[in-house]
């Protein structure tokens, strides 16, 4: 199977990687040259457009960070849907909320293919190492056409039911997860003004019930984390753990959920007051 990544930033670049180590045929686009010439190194085709990945693709794997580069990449001037031939698949990596991937879905479906819904978690050393989960909201059939090249970055690859549940699972996972960053900043707050020298409350966390995934890894990831909870500008971008928050709420509306711990989240998240809490020197 001919493979396609759009999106070649945290995740994208190691999973491309990952394709051409694997012996798959792979196609690249992004809006930065330089990863698409890195991995052309590696043996895998740059291309110009997503069109021109769509031209040599049965397979596009999309990592573009939200629903306005998604609609750009599938229904936008020289994009997928001007050259992807009937009966290949679309899969979305990125987090959008169920509306947004079935909308899409729908303009792939009247060009006679199927989407992935296929959120991830993970991170960028899950990547690395193929390790990462997915979220798959798909037919059968089109996961398991698909299945062979999601093994080779994917660890855990979880079918949650029709297109737009992949995101619904994903949204769900995003409260817990933003939720558990917050407060274990909080606790090593709290303990450190009690006395407790972070590394001791982190310890003394993971080997309690407190004990998370996110402890385990927060002294590599941790600082990316904090850092996506800093403030920013009012037109810029919002980080993806901020966005997500947003996603939530959006998604709890529109199905009649009343969520107030995400929305008192998302508040703390939007406000900068989540940060620096593990530093000793403050």
């Amino acid at each position: 199977m001919r493979v396609g990544v759009i999106g070649l930033g945290a995740l994208g670049r190691p999973i491309g990687e990952r394709l051409l180590k694997a012996g798959f045929r792979t196609a690249v686009h992004d809006v930065r040259s330089a990863p698409m010439q890195e991995l052309a190194a590696l043996g895998a085709q740059a291309c110009a457009t997503p069109a021109d990945v769509a031209a040599q693709s049965d397979l596009i794997i999309s990592l573009v960070s939200d629903a306005a580069q998604t609609d750009a990449i599938v229904s936008g001037p020289r994009g997928i849907l001007e050259a992807f031939a009937p009966g290949s698949l679309f899969a979305t990596g990125s987090t959008l909320g169920p509306e947004v991937v079935r909308r899409v879905a729908s303009q792939v479906a009247a060009k006679g293919c199927d989407t992935l819904d296929m959120p991830i978690s993970g991170g960028i050393l899950a990547a690395k190492e193929g390790a990462l989960s997915l979220m798959v909201g798909a037919s059968e059939r089109t996961l398991e056409r698909a299945r062979p090249v999601l093994r080779v970055f994917a660890r855990d690859i979880t079918h949650c039911g029709a297109v737009g549940s992949g995101q619904a699972a994903k949204l769900a996972h995003q409260l817990v997860f933003g939720t558990n960053v917050m407060a274990l900043l909080e606790g090593l707050a709290l303990g450190q003004a009690g006395g407790v020298d972070p590394d001791v409350m982190k310890s003394v966390l993971k080997q309690g019930l407190a004990n998370s995934t996110v402890l385990q890894v927060w002294h590599d990831l941790g600082p990316r984390w904090k850092g996506m909870l800093q403030p920013t500008e009012p037109d810029a971008p919002l980080p993806n753990l901020r966005k997500d928050l947003h996603l939530v709420l959006e998604m709890a509306e529109s199905l009649g959920v009343s969520l107030p711990v995400a929305r008192h989240a998302s508040g703390i998240a939007d406000s900068g007051a989540a940060t620096g809490h593990d530093d000793p020197a403050l």
